[in-house]
């Protein structure tokens, strides 16, 4: 077995993700976060996950407030990044005297999504700012990163002692993929901090019917693990789906599997103020050997054609599914307990070195297309979103890293 972690996601219905780690094994801690959990339940958790979990903080909208998120008093009264910059050294203090007193396993420095903040980035209150950092543009998103958050937390760490090891939280988005000198701007502002031990990564990329699949993209990410790993920084990768088998294939130290597409998959949107009304998904199940979630209306004609064990890993939770009468519908448990053990295996059974990783990632990848191409024969004909489309993308971008990156090295 490799060493790579796998944390829960939280949100709503936790409680699976507790069943699932308690009663089978699955996943090493939490991350736990304001958006779904008061300040009380957290403190309730027992000191047994407290000790492998860490916060999320999420900072990403300045103008989103929630009864949950106002437990914790971070944000309070703060709706624009000018209210935030004349109040930055206290709120450090405040989060990371929070994070500190709680027995989690690190200190998770926070971030902004600057997609979000964009109706108040720039409302002209910054000239204190300006005029005492001569260096500081105010219109360069990883300048105020660096003033607003690093600057101000890792002071604060640096000045109390404090012993935990230290996370920051980035989001890496597609203009972080595309545009080179971003990206070493940001390495370097990472790997040059001597209080910042590790990088908690958030995906941030436009997906196609359900999967992140574009190659630059995932080869950049692929490419920004391993800059981090090479200066010994632990990598975490949140907010992730099956992608996240090539992110470990980099070398990640820790993956994390959520319950619902909006613990899987960051958009910003769970952070924004929107009052539309939004249809509950198609219930699922996740192929261990498709790489994808395939809706439960194909399971009858796959079931006619093939051995589903071929298909989708076997286990309890599956059994429940195939019970005379079960009705599904998206707020079930089992399918989701299901994808999480199944989910669990195959991180576990990849191989530890990276050479080997990466090549049985991509045997994975190859017998993917190869069963979806017999499915295809069959007259089973998947809809986009349950296809195999990205698998190929997936497979050029993890093939560019082979040839590009390590290869290279």
């Amino acid at each position: 077995m490799n060493n790579i972690r796998i944390y829960h996601n939280c949100g709503f219905r936790d409680n699976w993700n507790k069943d699932v780690f308690e009663i089978d094994k699955v996943g090493y801690g939490f991350i736990l976060s304001p958006r779904d959990m008061t300040k009380n339940y957290i403190s309730s958790m027992d000191d047994s996950l407290i000790k492998k979990s860490f916060f999320d903080s999420q900072f990403y909208n300045l103008g989103f407030i929630n009864q949950n998120y106002l437990s914790y008093n971070f944000l309070d009264c703060i709706d624009t990044l000018s209210d935030y910059a004349n109040e930055k050294d206290e709120i450090a203090k405040k989060n990371i005297e929070y994070q500190n007193n709680i027995d989690f396993e690190y200190i998770n420095i926070p971030t902004f999504d600057f997609d979000l903040l964009n109706n108040n980035l720039y409302d002209g209150l910054y000239n204190d700012m300006i005029e005492s950092q001569v260096n500081f543009d105010p219109k360069n998103k990883l300048s105020l990163l660096n003033e607003l958050i690093i600057k101000p937390f890792t002071k604060y760490i640096k000045e109390e002692k404090i012993n935990k090891k230290v996370l920051i939280t980035i989001i890496f988005d597609l203009d972080m993929a595309q545009n080179v000198d971003r990206y070493n701007d940001l390495l370097t502002l990472i790997t040059n901090n001597e209080v910042i031990d590790g990088v908690c990564i958030i995906p941030k990329c436009q997906r196609s019917y359900k999967r992140v699949s574009n190659i630059q993209f995932l080869f950049r990410m692929m490419c920004f693990i391993n800059d981090l790993k090479r200066v010994n920084m632990e990598v975490i990768v949140t907010n992730c789906d099956v992608e996240s088998i090539l992110y470990a294939a980099a070398g990640a130290d820790a993956v994390s599997l959520g319950i619902y597409e909006n613990l899987r998959h960051y958009d910003g949107s769970r952070f924004a103020i929107d009052d539309s009304f939004k249809h509950g998904p198609n219930p699922r199940m996740f192929s261990y050997k498709l790489l994808q979630w395939i809706d439960y209306t194909y399971l009858y004609p796959l079931s006619d054609k093939f051995d589903m064990a071929d298909l989708f890993e076997i286990n309890k939770y599956y059994d429940a599914t195939k019970i005379k009468g079960y009705k599904w519908h998206f707020l079930k448990a089992e399918p989701y307990k299901h994808y999480m053990l199944s989910f669990n295996n195959i991180i576990n059974d990849l191989p530890e070195s990276i050479n080997d990783r990466v090549e049985y990632v991509k045997k994975m990848l190859n017998n993917a297309i190869v069963m979806n191409k017999n499915i295809r024969d069959c007259g089973i004909i998947f809809d986009e979103s349950n296809g195999d489309s990205h698998i190929s993308q997936w497979l050029t971008a993890l093939s560019k890293y082979e040839s590009d990156v390590l290869r290279g090295e």
